[in-house]
């Protein structure tokens, strides 16, 4: 029996992966010596950053999906049944439907779930654009008729998905407002955990100055601890208190049920990886990418991207027998619209912080861009492109095995 190579999850991380995989498997594939499985959530993959576009720009929300198995490369075996437990110890992926599928070599791509039900109140007093597109649709309906009033945009729980988003959110929102001609009726207000607008110091200088061009309040420190849907007031830990009209929250984040369910997650679920060589940790045949993991890099398509080929060109090279292996850099690289048709990217890896920028016309053309080619990105035929603009992500070292 060839080598069996199987990722779970079918996002960006996972199909990216795959279809690296298969590539570079092709021949062994033909002969039966390998095979690579994907088993994923159903058959439709979605761009998740299409969500702001449709809560806050009104796009459709059946715009921005494709069918899973016109995504993946043939050499690929594409089972659409969701993961229910993955044994590390015996090897093996369980799915819905009973089956079991044996592996040599694991990828874990299983992704974060926002969970607005871990606060008191949030899931029914406030909307949100992280659980999908048909939620984020409700936010443009609330939006489309709101003629006066407070908005909050409320970080609920950190880490979450796509941390430029709930700043993006508040200059979008700023932006729909001044189109319509009732921009001075609104007061919009970032509430958030951290002391500033933006974790990292020097995108929070941009962003500030930003917010008081734009008169967006912000409140620092503002851990939530509950939401009354009835009296339309958010409760911090500090013991504050927020009114509202709406309120649109970016929930707490956990890693997925089948990573909590298979008893190898931290607290949080996330998956315990090496930030550097992908692996799980106390294993050498299993990888994590992505949001599932554990590292402190953004949870976001970008770095899902940048992990795949990592995690690829090790799970190979350990399959030839090399000695050598690749480490992630951290780099991340994460566009925000700031309004006027003009974007800044946080651009970072784990020796150097983000570095400080002028929002501009081309950086926001070089995001909607990428919507554009996300689609035939999946299939890694853009992998040149990507190692021209990122530069290197990786770095070569000597293998150091792992202790089961």
């Amino acid at each position: 029996m060839g080598r069996r190579l199987v990722v779970v999850g079918g996002g960006t991380g996972g199909t990216l992966t795959a279809n690296i995989l298969g590539a570079g498997l092709r021949n062994e594939i033909r002969t039966g010596d390998a095979s690579v499985d994907l088993i994923g959530d159903g058959f439709q993959h979605y761009f998740q950053p299409a969500n702001l576009d449709v809560a806050f720009k009104g796009s459709g929300r059946n715009q921005h999906s494709r069918d899973e198995t016109g995504l993946l490369k043939k050499e690929v075996v594409f089972i659409p049944e969701p993961a229910e437990k993955i044994d590390l110890a015996n090897r093996s992926v369980t799915t819905s439907t009973g089956a079991t599928h044996a592996y040599d070599y694991l990828v874990i791509a299983t992704g974060a779930e926002a969970a607005p039900d871990m606060i008191p109140g949030l899931k029914e007093g406030s909307l949100n654009f992280h659980t999908g597109p048909a939620n984020a649709s409700r936010i443009w309906d609330a939006i489309r008729d709101f003629k006066k009033g407070k908005i909050g945009v409320l970080i609920a729980g950190v880490p979450h998905k796509c941390p430029p988003s709930p700043d993006e959110a508040l200059f979008m929102l700023d932006e729909h407002f001044r189109r319509k001609g009732i921009r001075d009726d609104v007061e919009l207000t970032l509430l958030t955990p951290y002391p500033r607008p933006y974790p990292a110091a020097r995108i929070a200088e941009i962003i500030q100055t930003l917010f008081e061009q734009k008169d967006i309040k912000t409140v620092p420190f503002f851990n939530l601890e509950s939401v009354d849907q009835v009296a339309k007031k958010a409760y911090s830990l500090e013991g504050d208190e927020f009114a509202y009209d709406l309120l649109i929250a970016i929930p707490p984040h956990r890693g997925t049920k089948v990573i909590r369910d298979s008893g190898f997650g931290d607290e949080d679920g996330y998956v315990p990886t090496d930030r550097g060589t992908m692996k799980v940790k106390g294993y050498d045949d299993v990888f994590a990418i992505g949001d599932a993991t554990n590292i402190p890099v953004s949870k976001s398509g970008v770095v899902a991207h940048l992990e795949s080929k990592v995690v690829a060109m090790n799970m190979l090279a350990s399959m030839d027998g090399n000695t050598v292996e690749h480490e992630y850099n951290g780099r991340i690289n994460c566009p925000m619209e700031v309004g006027g048709h003009k974007a800044i990217f946080v651009s970072a890896t784990y020796k150097d912080p983000p570095s400080d920028q002028r929002p501009s016309r081309v950086k926001y053309a070089m995001k909607r861009g990428f919507g554009g080619i996300y689609w035939s990105a999946l299939s890694g035929r853009w992998e040149w492109l990507m190692d021209v603009y990122f530069g290197k992500t990786s770095e070569p070292h000597p293998v150091q095995a792992s202790q089961n």
